[in-house]
């Protein structure tokens, strides 16, 4: 099946769309989420067993964390991402491969979004290339952008790099989902916890004695933000000494002023829990979801031992260290 064929028409969404009388990208979205839950059981019955996740509440380092119990999740947390694994298996983000329930919406740039049948969050998305092109965010940080934008503020979008979070390493593919109940977002609210700098157009902070790492951006000029990012991209690399694109997962959001660009720089892709036996294995692999404070934990067992001091850890096992991170926030400073 072609993308032509597997993309909804606003004919077949018209049902869905709930009289709008302008339709926009976010309006066709949440009609083929409802045509897709109508028409989909794998997604209908996904979404009904997300009504039924527990969840446990945390405090670390002085802001919530939430721990997520989705058993659905465990493909993707187990997810095996080395190269002889990819390569043996077919691409389940290319167009032959999908579902033949699994239909689709266009977007800019040669993206198309689909519905994502793992869901961790509310009208959580998956928005991919129509071609097979590796995961990467080098010339690709702008669609990201208009993503956030024609979404909205009630969302947010992120990128998980291909050795960081990213199932599918080898096909380009962002996320969006609703941003109801993600803690870094309320704790970008707090001020007091800012270290802040501006940079032409560009607001700029890092939050004091945080969980972990993590650099913020915030412009309303498109091309700014862009320019920033990619000199802070380069800047990364420098400090990391990787000769593939540094570990980074990203979270955009926009909003009438413009957007936000959550930026959290990775040490590593899996903390040592998840390779642990016993009593010391907890099968957790954070991507940008997790490091926005919701861990999803697939496993029972696992979620309901898992204590704060096992999700401080594991958030300082897979962030970058200090010492690199300061020597980043320095060159950006200098730029």
């Amino acid at each position: 099946m072609s993308w032509d064929r597997r993309s909804l028409s606003d004919d077949e969404l018209t049902p869905f769309l709930q009289g709008a009388a302008e339709v926009t990208f976010r309006d066709r979205v949440k009609a083929m989420i409802e045509q897709q839950k109508e028409t989909w059981p794998v997604l209908k019955d996904a979404v009904k067993r997300l009504d039924a996740v527990e969840t446990r509440d945390f405090q670390i380092a002085g802001s919530r964390v939430t721990g997520q119990y989705n058993p659905g999740r465990i493909v993707s947390t187990s997810a095996k991402v080395d190269a002889a694994s990819i390569g043996g298996r077919p691409c389940f983000l290319c167009v032959e491969n999908l579902p033949a329930e699994e239909r689709a919406i266009r977007f800019n740039h040669g993206l198309v979004a689909l519905c994502n049948p793992f869901p961790v969050l509310r009208d959580h998305l998956v928005i991919s290339a129509t071609e097979h092109i590796a995961q990467a965010i080098s010339g690709n940080f702008r669609s990201l952008l208009d993503l956030a934008q024609a979404l909205g503020q009630d969302w947010f979008c992120l990128y998980n790099g291909p050795r960081c979070g990213a199932s599918a390493p080898d096909h380009l593919h962002f996320q969006a989902a609703s941003a109801v109940g993600i803690p870094v977002f309320d704790d970008l609210l707090c001020r007091d916890k800012w270290l802040e700098s501006r940079r032409a157009g560009i607001e700029r902070f890092a939050l004091r004695e945080y969980r972990l790492n993590l650099l913020v951006a915030r412009s309303g000029a498109w091309d700014d933000l862009c320019e920033w990012f990619d000199a802070a991209l380069f800047d990364l690399k420098t400090v990391t000494g990787e000769k593939e694109e540094p570990m980074v997962n990203l979270v955009v959001r926009f909003a009438e002023n413009g957007w936000t660009v959550i930026v959290y720089p990775r040490g590593k892709h899996r903390p040592e829990c998840y390779y642990a036996q016993g009593d010391a294995k907890l099968t957790v692999s954070p991507a940008a979801i997790d490091l926005s404070g919701l861990i999803v934990i697939p496993e029972r067992e696992h979620f309901d031992r898992i204590t704060e001091r096992d999700i401080s850890i594991i958030l300082d096992e897979v962030s970058l260290d200090d010492e690199r991170f300061q020597s980043w926030l320095s060159l950006e400073e200098g730029a």
